[in-house]
């Protein structure tokens, strides 16, 4: 959908663009009536005339007063005519030479204007009139060209359509001015949820125009019950855990008393059973933990934490002596939620390091397209082919696919899901162990050219 400045950019010029074609057709109409009415009203002036100079007599034909016609109807083509009709007789003036007009009939008393065409194709303004003079019936027609007047409006249209483009020009630019600084108090909003979304800030600012300050509230009591809530389910599940220890704890012992031990079958069930209790529940709470992209994400500095996260590791697995090789941005990196990106890359790591015989190697980098690329592998036996295509069919549960590549596994392929992201299984060229390929989209679209695409931060540690 497109901006709301464009759209509001769009229909005022439209709207500006018909008001002054509106307005020039408007003002060009009006200019050609007064012209024609003074035109008209002239005629009428020289048909008054006309009519006084008109000599009638019984003993003669009807005749002219020379004196009292403008000598402009004596010039041939002059471009003033007249033409009598009285009976039978037509009295014509000497400017229309051998030609003669086309009057109308018209009876005493009644006035016609008309447009005609003159003697030279001109056009021509063409007033006819009726009278009765010394009882008998009189028809006046009286013509201008109209030529120069015309050329005279068309000079006035283009003179007039110039000076209005110009102002609808200096119009637009002005209004669009004014709806940029209408407008900036949601560019400011558009700015802060951008930085809601890196996770620069907490909540939006509420000093804003009323009409956006009702949704500015709504967005920040969201984003706060949607905080909450997460906290208190986290909370709720740490209790959760913590409660359900003890006890999974006491079944385990339980099943290493004497009297349970005299019933090797009864005794295998125990475990078996209270082991998979403490799986299930192990994997539910991570899943019921993950926050997901609902949430604002928070740039991550992902060489101290990947540096933490091998650490711990080192401790877990020091036994082995493993070598731990990563590479990372090292700016800061919005990726979406600490919590699940840090369970996302620890559960890679981890799976890495309970298979891996001597070496694991981690890369994440920025994609073109702004995402995210994460490579771990490792130098362990690896996944056969039929396994490996298991574990890429959708809608199988990876931990209850694969042996050992389950839960940790089934929790990252939970949160590349959540995050709308791909994940890819196979056995890597350069240490021969088992390969898994993670790609997250940009965490939000308007971020992507925000996110930093900064320098690999290489470290290596050994076990």
């Amino acid at each position: 959908m497109r901006s709301l400045q464009s759209r509001l950019t769009a229909g005022l010029i439209v709207s500006l663009v018909l008001l002054f074609l509106l307005q020039w057709w408007i003002v060009g109409a009006a200019i050609r009536s007064l012209t024609e009415s003074y035109v008209v009203s002239r005629l009428r002036h020289d048909t008054e005339n006309i009519l006084a100079a008109l000599l009638i007599s019984e003993t003669a034909s009807p005749s002219l007063d020379p004196e009292r016609i403008d000598p402009v109807y004596k010039r041939v083509f002059s471009g003033h005519y007249y033409q009598i009709r009285l009976g039978e007789t037509e009295l014509r003036s000497r400017s229309l030479w051998d030609q003669a007009l086309s009057i109308p009939p018209v009876a005493p008393g009644d006035r016609t204007t008309l447009h005609a065409a003159g003697p030279q194709g001109q056009p021509l303004l063409l007033s006819v009139s009726g009278f009765k003079k010394q009882d008998r019936e009189v028809a006046i027609a009286v013509a201008e060209d109209l030529s120069a007047v015309e050329a005279d409006f068309r000079r006035f249209q283009l003179l007039y359509g110039l000076v209005s483009a110009a102002i609808l020009g200096i119009l637009i630019l002005a209004q669009r001015r004014l709806i940029v600084a209408g407008l900036a108090p949601l560019e400011k909003v558009r700015r802060e949820i951008l930085s809601l979304e890196r996770g620069e800030i907490g909540r939006l600012r509420e000093e804003v125009p009323g009409e956006v300050q009702p949704l500015i509230r709504e967005i920040n009591r969201l984003l706060e019950a949607m905080h909450q809530r997460l906290q208190r389910s986290r909370n709720a599940l740490g209790n959760v855990a913590h409660a359900l220890k003890g006890p999974l704890t006491l079944l385990m012992q339980l099943a290493d008393r004497e009297e349970i031990k005299r019933s090797p079958a009864l005794q295998k069930e125990l475990r078996e059973q209270t082991e998979t209790i403490r799986h299930l529940l192990e994997r539910e709470l991570k899943r019921a933990r993950l926050a997901g992209r609902a949430q604002p994400g928070k740039p991550l500095a992902l060489a101290e934490e990947i540096r933490h996260l091998v650490g711990a590791l080192k401790q877990i697995y020091h036994e082995k002596r493993l070598t731990i090789e990563w590479s990372v941005p090292t700016e800061r990196v919005v990726l979406g939620d600490r919590e699940d990106m840090l369970e996302l890359l620890g559960n890679l790591l981890d799976n890495a390091c309970k298979w891996g015989r001597r070496r694991v190697m981690l890369l994440l980098e920025q994609g073109t397209d702004g995402g995210v690329l994460i490579s771990v592998e490792d130098d362990g036996p690896g996944c056969p082919p039929e396994g490996l295509q298991r574990l890429s069919d959708r809608g199988v549960r990876i931990d209850e696919s694969a042996v050992g590549h389950g839960l940790g596994l089934a929790i990252v392929k939970e949160i590349v899901t959540q995050y709308s992201g791909e994940i890819g299984f196979g056995r890597s060229e350069r240490l021969g162990g088992f390969l898994v390929r993670v790609k997250l989209p940009p965490f939000r679209r308007d971020s992507v050219s925000a996110a930093p695409t900064g320098k690999i931060a290489p470290d290596v540690i050994d076990s």
